[in-house]
């Protein structure tokens, strides 16, 4: 073949153009054999296990990160960032407690915050002394209004509960003077909190003095309910329950 006619024959193929159904066949199967998003993520995981591992641990690392997080706002205290993290575990706490619980929970928080009180006078945290006396008011209240609340008919029906109650109350009397006295300055009235379970008390003692009343007890036992009930008529509700307590204990 001359070389002029090889020539033309290459020219002649160059301007030759392909049909349309090879043109549409043809672009079909190399969009078709394109890996898609998801299955190039699988094949990275089967080529690089670790990166399967650490997609599997990550609910786990998040679950300990929050227990974490948890464990550290204990130590917080109020005008703390991260105070409202314990907050919220404290109210969860109250939600889910009914009855004589909740004000037990309320006075054992007011204790909490007076301890609290005693770290920032000693780290000499002024800025946070004033939320933090705020919130042991606020629990005070909130305990106050809960003992109100009470149905004497079925609290005193649980002694010990009210026991509880009245050691709860006399820590509070002794945590708040000693941290009065380091402050010296008073930081709540509480004198509406120690009527509502001075009226518990005698509601208390009355209900389970009447109660024993219609029990056969033995002579020891009866010389000591006569002894709660001088007690109670003598204004001294507590002792007189503290009386019954042994009593119910028997």
């Amino acid at each position: 073949m001359k070389q002029s006619q090889l020539v033309r024959q290459l020219k002649s193929l160059r301007e030759t153009k392909p049909s349309d159904n090879w043109v549409a066949f043809t672009k079909e199967r190399i969009f078709a054999a394109e890996p898609s998003p998801v299955g190039l993520r699988a094949g990275i995981l089967s080529f690089f296990p670790v990166f399967r591992y650490r997609l599997a641990l990550a609910p786990i690392a998040s679950v300990l990160v929050l227990i974490g997080l948890f464990g550290f706002t204990q130590n917080t205290v109020p005008g703390d960032f991260l105070f409202s993290v314990k907050k919220m575990t404290e109210n969860a706490q109250l939600t889910f407690s009914s009855g004589v619980e909740k004000p037990q929970i309320q006075l054992k928080l007011a204790n909490k915050r007076l301890e609290e009180l005693g770290r920032i006078a000693e780290g000499n945290q002024v800025r946070n002394l004033d939320p933090t006396i705020k919130e042991f008011q606020l629990n005070i209240a909130q305990a106050t209004r809960d003992l109100a609340a009470f149905n004497i008919n079925v609290t005193s029906s649980d002694p010990s509960a009210i026991k509880e109650l009245v050691a709860e109350t006399r820590k509070l009397a002794e945590n708040k003077e000693r941290i009065e006295s380091v402050l010296g300055a008073v930081i709540g009235d509480t004198g509406e909190l120690n009527s509502a379970i001075l009226q518990l008390e005698k509601q208390t003692a009355a209900y389970l003095i009447a109660d024993l009343g219609k029990r056969t007890l033995s002579e020891e036992d009866t010389q000591l309910l006569i002894q709660a009930r001088d007690e109670f008529n003598a204004g001294n509700f507590a002792t007189s329950l503290e009386k019954i307590w042994i009593l119910s204990n028997k």
